[in-house]
């Protein structure tokens, strides 16, 4: 069934008053010809911020038919899609406005606040703000005669979108039993955890991402919003970019704040979570937080990992596999047709071959190794972009067992250090990743992990998981665990020691499951 049990007797509880009539500033349009396309219709949320909205009907519906309808959230700082043919993006996993409308569904997209010709200031998907705000668009869409109902205020609904467009899904479909698919890509579980794990700032994607609402917000307000990024998300930016480059109790409360456990576990919407395996914002381990959390209370849920996301997949991109997964994904639960969303989780390797698992796959195997050597810590060792890992010059290099036969390196390595130093700061971290000696020493899924030490003077040991990865490994593969000083993705380190280190680490793999045609 679309709708899940019990939604009759929760909405009332859950939507309050969100599913009264629809106020008169943007009741539903008379019909006297073909389905419109209405954009920058103004929707008054919660607390009188305006909300620019865009409505796009089917392709091709008649006059007084309704179709299924798509949210599209845009990402960060970006105003909501206004061109009906705004092309997928397939280097980050979104599906464009026209393959949604031509497959016969209806796409709503819009200006979330602070951003755009919408006012307000953002809050960065806050269940309190962005949250209601996109309540009151379902509410918009509800009235709008395109729109196929389940029940009088009850549209059918589905979303789509990509990182912040993917973020707002777990939480509209969260609150709003009205919600009846989503397909969330590349999206977090945790800003506190992708922003700033272990303690290290991600200077790099920081950076942008603060300059990008801060400045995209000034141009707003020139045109009549507000135009800004809301108090608690400025003072994160502060301390984040600045010495000692360190986020308060208070703001790494507010960004888990955002988005805890039981958010997604009280998601009864099927999802499709479409993540990419090179992306260096939101990573693996975000997406596969978000998919344990949410299948642990039986939702119907799909993983589609793909080369790309935040970040570049080094090879061919294969074909376009995101965009008919979406629609079937739709076309299952928005319009019950009988049709086949493939294997419970599918991943898209590093060379564009897709391969199919029954269910998330666990390690059946693992690849080890171990080495030792002394290290200059010092701010000056950097490697890598500002938003990916590159092979580091100066590193404790620890070679890794090559498998037998071509396997999927999968999930998060466990690394296990120990070490002895002193710094006058006490404390600092290095930064682990694990390269192919036989790409280039290219950088495994771009990934780069911060490992926390303590330069006291004695022997410690700390064991950690670094980033999880989906890679695909052959028998000429040459992995080698790097531990680096320093890296541009993060935060400069603020201690300089020289420290010995022994190191072992252990790579899961998977079976090579079977390629998808």
């Amino acid at each position: 069934m679309r709708k899940h049990l019990g939604i009759l007797a929760a909405a009332a509880g859950l939507l309050g008053s969100s599913l009264a009539a629809a106020p008169a500033a943007w009741a539903a349009p008379v019909q006297t010809g073909s389905p419109a396309v209405r954009t920058d219709v103004v929707v008054t949320s919660f607390d009188g911020t305006p909300i620019h909205t865009n409505f796009f009907p089917a392709a091709g519906l008649a006059t007084g038919r309704q179709a299924p309808t798509v949210m599209v959230g845009p990402g960060f700082g970006l105003p909501g899609g206004r061109l009906p043919v705004t092309p997928t993006n397939t280097l980050i996993g979104s599906i464009g406005i026209a393959p949604l409308r031509d497959a016969g569904y209806n796409v709503v997209t819009w200006d979330p606040r602070g951003f755009g010709l919408s006012g307000g200031e953002a809050y960065i998907n806050n269940p309190q703000y962005e949250g209601r705000d996109a309540q009151a668009i379902v509410d918009y869409i509800a009235a709008q005669p395109e729109a196929r109902l389940d029940a009088p205020g009850d549209p059918v609904l589905g979303m789509a979108g990509a990182s912040y467009g993917g973020g707002i899904q777990f939480v509209l479909a969260s609150r709003d039993p009205r919600v009846d698919a989503i397909a969330p890509t590349i999206a977090w579980n945790n800003l506190t955890t992708s922003l700033y794990k272990a303690g290290s700032f991600k200077t790099g994607w920081g950076a942008l991402l603060c300059a990008e609402g801060t400045a995209l917000g000034q141009l707003g307000s020139l045109v009549g919003n507000q135009g800004a990024l809301s108090a608690p998300v400025r003072k994160a930016c502060r301390e984040g970019l600045t010495y000692p480059n360190r986020l308060s109790a208070e703001s790494a409360a507010y960004f888990s704040s955002l988005t805890p456990d039981e958010m997604f576990t009280s998601i009864t919407a099927p999802t499709l979570i479409i993540q990419g395996t090179a992306d260096t914002l939101f990573t693996l381990s975000e997406a596969t937080r978000n998919y344990e959390l949410i299948t642990s209370t039986g939702t119907p849920a799909k993983m589609l990992q793909f080369c790309g996301g935040h970040g570049l997949c080094n090879s061919a991109a294969g074909p376009d596999r995101i965009t008919p997964a979406v629609l079937n994904w739709f076309d299952k639960y928005l319009q019950d047709a009988p049709v086949d969303t493939g294997a419970p989780f599918e991943f898209i390797d590093q060379f564009g071959v897709t391969r199919a698992a029954p269910g998330y796959p666990a390690a059946t195997g693992s690849l080890a190794g171990s080495g030792k050597g002394t290290l200059l810590l010092t701010p000056a060792a950097l490697s890598g972009a500002v938003v990916a890992a590159a092979v580091a010059p100066s590193a404790v290099n620890v070679p890794i067992s090559a498998p037998t036969a071509t396997t999927s390196v999968f999930g998060a390595p466990q690394l296990t250090l120990t070490y002895r130093g002193y710094a006058p700061q006490g404390s600092t971290h290095v930064y682990a990743q694990i390269i192919d000696k036989a790409r280039a020493s290219l950088v495994l899924g771009n990934q780069v992990t911060p490992v926390p030490l303590v330069l006291d003077g004695r022997e410690r040991t700390v064991t950690v998981p670094l980033e999880a990865v989906s890679y695909l490994a052959t028998p000429a593969s040459r992995l080698v665990l790097q531990v680096t000083p320093a890296t541009s993705v993060y935060a400069l380190p603020k201690a300089t020691a020289l420290t010995s280190f022994t190191a072992s680490v252990t790579v899961p793999t998977v079976t090579a499951y079977p390629v998808v045609p």
